[in-house]
């Protein structure tokens, strides 16, 4: 399997002939408010690799953290007159929540950083005496330009990420674009022991100290948007290989494109997001999922409800072929090409749009194999199992009852329509048997007719 890495800007390979473990970290949420669907689509696209590395007998760990103590935090307490630990439990809880709505599965490990703060003042001390972090009035920073190859994440120069940059006025930095490891306490802030006094650490030397505690020095893939290459992802590197005097820290650094509405990035701090609980109260997690993972997740997507409202519909035609009546005859639906293509896409830098092709080109096979009366029920648990690496269950009970995307089905008016046409065809009146399979069409109920009768599904 191959996946392309933001760093090296090419695809590189994970062998899955390998038995061993393969080490993910992904970036975690700030929760601070409840989450919006740009970190839900985040999220899927990341369990989608996961579930096809764990569907391959991977022995995978996978980390993702939640950054617990920030600005943006302690600003949402006093404004609730509320304290940090409170608000982001609440945020917490209903992260966790929505994601298991989506079919997500739990990470192996979810560290807190307020838990971790041991692990960052034990990278920071070893950046000072290494000459490459400095202290000045119990405020850490990292010397950027002891890091030689700092920007080749971003492949931005220093005069570019000056100019691009999010940077703290802080008259004490040696150099404007040090950044802070540690920052020390103001007033009422929540604050922890340092050998620096009480203060509390950055958000970069979080994520680090928490994927070294779980993972290592070393992990195959650390994951997250786009939107954190820089700073955030070049100063783990900055500090990582210095504070381990080896690199690479991550073998592959994979960055999922961003979601945008009307073609603006959605963000917290534009206050035009969308949460996942909305979302979720118009559709199924599994058209969710599917219009999640529908293009490249390298690029961005436009949020887009009648998108969602035809993968929807998707989802009901798939689960209206899993559910056709098989034949018993000896002759069985060959299923092999469909499923080398999937794998295929699959191992293609995560080809999931093709990958879903491959699956409705199945599911096409399986409608015609049912004229032909063929057996289908090995091919309709091939369309399953590789519906459920992807994570999306056709079977989830809240797919019929998603208002807006289709019209209630009368199983008994559509049966009844089928009788009515069948009588018509024994009568040889085939004019008036046309015109109910036409009626029923313009309904998007398709009739499939074989030797055993007569099959409807959703079109």
């Amino acid at each position: 399997m191959n996946i392309f890495d933001t760093l090296d800007n090419k695809r590189k390979s994970i062998n899955l002939s390998e038995k061993k473990k393969i080490k993910i970290y992904v970036c975690g949420i700030t929760p601070y408010s409840e989450s919006h669907i740009g970190h839900a689509m985040s999220a899927v696209i990341f369990d989608t690799l996961r579930k096809y590395l764990l569907a391959n007998q991977q022995n995978v760990t996978y980390v993702q953290n939640f950054t617990d103590i920030d600005d943006k935090l302690i600003k949402a307490a006093k404004e609730n007159n509320s304290d940090i630990k409170t608000i982001s439990t609440k945020f917490i809880d209903k992260h966790l929540s929505a994601l298991n709505k989506l079919n997500v599965l739990k990470p192996d490990y979810s560290p807190k950083a307020t838990e971790e703060i041991k692990e960052m003042i034990n990278m920071i001390g070893v950046l000072i005496s290494k000459g490459i972090a400095y202290e000045i009035n119990g405020n850490c920073y990292f010397r950027v330009e002891k890091f030689k190859t700092y920007g080749k994440l971003s492949k931005r120069n220093f005069d570019e990420m000056l100019a691009g940059a999010r940077i703290e006025i802080d008259e004490q930095k040696e150099n404007p674009m040090d950044f802070a490891l540690w920052k020390t306490k103001k007033g009422n802030e929540p604050g922890w022991e340092s050998p620096w006094g009480e203060g509390r650490p950055g958000w970069h030397i979080e994520c680090s100290a928490m994927s070294m505690k779980y993972l290592g020095q070393n992990i195959d893939i650390h994951g997250g948007g786009r939107d954190l290459i820089f700073p955030h992802h070049e100063n783990e590197i900055a500090q990582s290989e210095a504070f381990t005097n080896s690199a690479p820290f991550s073998n592959i650094w994979m960055h999922n494109g961003l979601i945008n509405l009307k073609s603006e990035k959605m963000s917290k701090s534009l206050g035009n997001i969308i949460t996942i609980d909305h979302l979720l109260n118009q559709f199924s997690a599994a058209a969710i999922r599917m219009f999640f993972i529908s293009s490249n997740y390298k690029n961005p997507l436009e949020y887009n409800t009648d998108l969602i409202a035809a993968n929807e519909r998707a989802i009901m035609r798939l689960k209206n072929t899993s559910q056709l009546k098989s034949s018993a005859n000896i002759d069985h639906l060959n299923t092999s090409t469909f499923i080398k293509n999937f794998h295929d896409a699959m191992q293609n830098d995560l080809n999931t749009s093709m990958a879903l092709g491959a699956i409705f080109e199945l599911s096409k096979a399986i409608n015609q194999a049912k004229i032909q009366n063929l057996n289908i029920t090995y091919a309709q648990g091939d369309l399953i199992n590789l519906l459920n690496i992807l994570g999306i269950n056709i079977n989830e009970e809240r797919i019929n009852d998603k208002k807006g995307t289709f019209d209630k089905i009368d199983e008994k008016w559509i049966k009844s329509q089928i009788e009515l046409r069948n009588k018509y065809r024994k009568l040889k009146n085939f004019s008036d048997a046309d015109n109910i399979r036409k009626e029923l069409l313009s309904k998007g109920i398709n009739l499939l007719d074989s030797r055993n009768g007569t099959e409807w599904i959703i079109q």
